[in-house]
């Protein structure tokens, strides 16, 4: 009679942790470099329409005034 065995084998999977964290810290640091990207876009643009609307002499105006209280 002949005798067979079943085995089984488990595939382990190690994972590194600092793998992990450093590609967490990768994707925060793109989040975060993508969000000063666009407020320091929409600075612009809004600098470019004060400029546009007003001129660079109300615009030098508005801000001293905005920063003295007068």
């Amino acid at each position: 009679m002949k005798e067979t065995t079943k085995t089984q084998t488990q595939a382990t999977t190690t994972r590194n942790a600092q793998e992990d964290i450093n590609q967490a810290s990768k994707a925060g640091i793109l989040m975060v470099t993508t969000m000063a990207g666009l407020i320091g876009a929409w600075g612009l643009a809004c600098m470019v329409g004060a400029l546009m609307t007003n001129g660079i002499g109300g615009v030098v105006t508005g801000y001293l005034s905005a920063i003295t209280g007068m």
